[in-house]
């Protein structure tokens, strides 16, 4: 078999060895062992020559579509393009881009603006919903054990932060805006009394301009509603207590944007009288006739940020000893089954009982025929 790999080794034995010496090669291939050489090492350049596989080609012609899909043509602007049509007249401008076949009177349209304007003037809600309690309401000192004292102690410590707060996020800070420097919440309760009037007689008589001016858009979303599709009937017969303000809150929105809005919660102690009725006339609350004395705490806003702000009936307050309002007296038509339906139960009688019963009367008109 040497003999026909290498016809010198008929001569003998030094062909034979020289034979030997030129089949013997180096199959390095592992190219994470020719680091020594870069070329090798990336693959670019073949490591035996002599025994690579000339069959490894493959035909890619079906991937071209993908590979095209994958490239993303990025248009880049042009700076000294921009910076010269910036210098050119409207004329020149439409000149230029007829030139590379752009109309600018059909193909190139307006810029669309997709903004709106907010006004962030109302919190559409309360900030601070917390109430002094009633003089009948507070806690006592003694008794209660050590719950009694823990529940004492959190009262005077909401009532203490309460007060800070008045002061410091409240009528100190109102009074820095302009207009406000003579700000004082005790002269505010006559303000309140008549913005609360003028909201309800503007309700009863569905006029929104007074409406809009009297209470703010968070409270238009639940007065609004009891006139939408029925009608109201108030009337306030007197004031038991003069009306006082209980809480003075001034917060900013956005926070730390300087568009501050101040919000006040009054307590007020009427006698009215009030009755909401629906669409078809049927009274569903309160009555017309019998006064009724309320307590309310009623919370008023301003935008004091801006220069015509005004106070406006913004939402209301319930502590938890607030007794709950009364429900409403609601009537609706009953069905076929409601009218069958038997106003109290009946027992039924067993079959047994039913069976006792017949026999007892079959007793009786036995006796009856034999006597006769």
């Amino acid at each position: 078999m040497i003999s026909r790999l290498c016809p010198l080794s008929r001569t003998g034995l030094p062909g034979l060895a020289a034979c030997t010496s030129n089949l013997l090669q180096q199959a390095s291939v592992h190219h994470h062992l020719e680091r020594h050489d870069l070329r090798l090492f990336l693959g670019i350049k073949r490591s035996n020559k002599a025994r690579a596989n000339r069959n490894t080609h493959i035909n890619e012609k079906m991937f071209r579509r993908m590979r095209g899909r994958k490239t993303v043509v990025i248009e880049l602007p042009d700076d000294e393009e921009q910076r010269r049509r910036e210098k050119m007249s409207p004329a020149e401008l439409r000149l230029e881009l007829l030139k590379k076949g752009v109309n600018p009177y059909k193909e190139a349209q307006p810029r669309p603006w997709q903004e709106a304007q907010i006004t962030m003037s109302s919190f559409y809600a309360v900030i601070d919903p917390f109430v002094t309690p009633e003089k009948g309401e507070t806690l006592p000192f003694l008794g209660g054990g050590v719950d009694g004292l823990k529940l004492k102690s959190e009262e005077l410590k909401q009532r203490t932060l309460h007060r800070w707060h008045n002061w410091r996020n409240g009528t100190s800070r109102i009074r820095k805006k302009e207009g406000f420097e003579k700000f004082d919440p005790k002269t505010f309760g006559p303000t309140a009394d008549v913005i609360y009037e003028e909201a309800h007689k503007a309700l009863m008589k569905r006029d929104k301009p007074t409406l809009h001016k009297c209470i703010t858009e968070h409270a238009f979303a639940k007065m609004w509603p009891d006139v939408e599709h029925g009608s109201i009937v108030w009337e306030l017969v007197e004031r038991l207590e003069p009306s006082t303000v209980v809480s003075v809150r001034c917060g900013d929105q956005p926070y730390k944007s300087g568009n501050d809005i101040a919000q006040l919660t009054v307590r007020m102690h009427t006698k009215q009288k009030l009755a909401v009725y629906d669409r078809f006339g049927h009274l569903i609350l309160g009555s017309e006739t019998e006064p009724r004395e309320v307590i309310e705490y009623v919370v008023f806003e301003n935008h004091i940020a801006v220069v015509d702000g005004m106070w406006r009936l913004h939402d209301k307050v319930y502590p938890r000893w607030i007794p709950p309002k009364q429900g409403t007296n609601l009537t609706y038509e009953l069905s076929e089954g409601e009218k069958s339906r038997p106003e109290q139960a009946s027992s039924l009688p067993l079959r047994v009982e039913e069976m006792e019963k017949e026999r007892r009367e079959k007793e009786k008109s036995g006796k009856s025929a034999e006597d006769a």
